[in-house]
């Protein structure tokens, strides 16, 4: 049996869906199993900064090939069009050829419904298996438009019964694939994962320089609270007898609220206190943590959040960093308010600005808090840890 990882995300390299799929990946071959990831998309542009140049290759023992010959697309939106089409045949020919009755045919490519149609058919017709990754709630990441319902109606209706398997990443999307699925439908919840052997880091106190915040991921209000974040750091700041810094991933014109940004940057004026460094690799991201006094998970009490679980939370917490988090979605169900992590009620900024002016002033506590969740990491979303029980799952489809 040989489960094939199906995607269009970029690989090795790119940001949270990426890192699953490594997990899920190298979790598979470390259970005992054959495993490939197929990238059915150029994930590159020409011209654009590009992050991944191999057509094919090893990321930790887990082969990887970009059905097409190479990640990178023609800057022309034509051409480019053109090539996503060829690329998407030729990986419905690589599937006809290779797939063998009992393999196991793993999605992980959740907005692109009328596509996993087609290779759920193709599955079918080779007598394999399939499974997918639900780790948002389809089509729910963004407006609640006439389309994004149409479209969750098709994957819930029409893809869901047709599965093998689903396995979700929160108690919430479990339930929503549990009721839209046939009994013979395989399921499991696969939390957060995280290589935690990389992001592991011997935290000690910080010494010198400026004490800073460390925030890796987007800049966006819906997903990740971006403007509670700034407003309630910027309110922090004027409390607090030091100076002390945020240091962000991306950057302004790379938000969806530029000008909001700007106002309250000039509000509290932060103009020397929030550094924006731009796209990080991980080794870039852990080298950041391994001096932040703090990291920031200010999820809002949006559905999106309700439904999914941030990769990013896995990562904080095992580089040892305190954890500052709303109570809101999954991630509560696995940490505690000053034992493991900070927790504030949702959409609280004078909460978040109180948290972070006492984590600033009692360093002590503060360590310890990040320490133990530290542990809670290496403890509960190391993906080594879910090795055993996913190949296990994967072993009982069909049967």
């Amino acid at each position: 049996m040989k489960v094939y990882i199906v995607t269009k995300e970029p690989f090795p390299n790119g940001m949270a869906a990426t890192n699953r799929i490594k997990c899920y990946a190298r979790a598979i071959i470390e259970g005992g199993l054959d495993c490939e990831v197929l990238i059915y998309g150029g994930s590159e542009i020409k011209g654009n900064r590009i992050n991944n140049t191999d057509a094919k290759g090893d990321y930790c023992g887990v082969a990887f090939k970009y059905i097409g010959g190479t990640p990178i697309l023609p800057k022309n939106k034509i051409l480019r069009r053109l090539s996503q089409a060829k690329r998407l045949f030729l990986t419905y020919i690589y599937l006809l050829r290779k797939l063998c009755t009992g393999d196991i045919l793993f999605l992980f490519m959740g907005g692109d419904v009328r596509t996993m149609l087609h290779f759920m058919s193709i599955a079918k017709s080779k007598k394999a298996f399939c499974v997918r990754d639900l780790c948002e709630l389809p089509y729910g990441t963004g407006a609640e438009t006439e389309y994004a319902i149409r479209m969750r109606r098709i994957t819930i209706e029409e893809q869901f019964p047709k599965l093998n398997g689903i396995i979700s990443i929160s108690d919430a999307l479990l339930n929503l694939a549990k009721t839209n699925t046939p009994s013979s439908c395989k399921h499991i919840k696969v939390p957060i994962m995280v290589e935690y052997e990389h992001y592991y880091i011997n935290k000690q106190p910080q010494l010198d320089g400026i004490p800073y915040i460390f925030h890796a991921g987007t800049l966006y209000q819906q997903k990740d609270g971006i403007l509670g974040m700034i407003e309630a750091f910027g309110m922090a700041k004027r409390r607090l007898n030091r100076p002390i810094k945020y240091v962000l991933t991306s950057n302004i014109n790379a938000s969806s609220h530029p000008e909001e940004l700007k106002l309250l940057i000039n509000k509290y004026k932060l103009e020397d206190s929030l550094e924006f460094v731009g796209y990080l690799n991980r080794d870039q991201i852990k080298d950041y943590l391994t001096k932040a006094a703090l990291v920031i998970s200010n999820r809002p009490k949006t559905r999106q959040d309700y439904y999914g679980f941030s990769t990013k939370v896995g990562e904080y917490l095992a580089s040892g960093t305190p954890l500052l988090m709303t109570n809101w979605g999954e991630a509560v169900k696995w940490l505690k308010n000053g034992e493991s992590a900070y927790i504030v009620e949702p959409e609280d900024t004078e909460a978040l600005a109180d948290a972070i002016v006492h984590i600033f002033s009692n360093p002590e506590e503060s360590r310890r808090i990040g320490l133990v969740g530290q542990e809670v990491c290496r403890k509960c979303f190391d993906y080594r840890n879910w090795s055993r029980p996913l190949v296990d799952y994967l072993n009982q489809l069909g049967k």
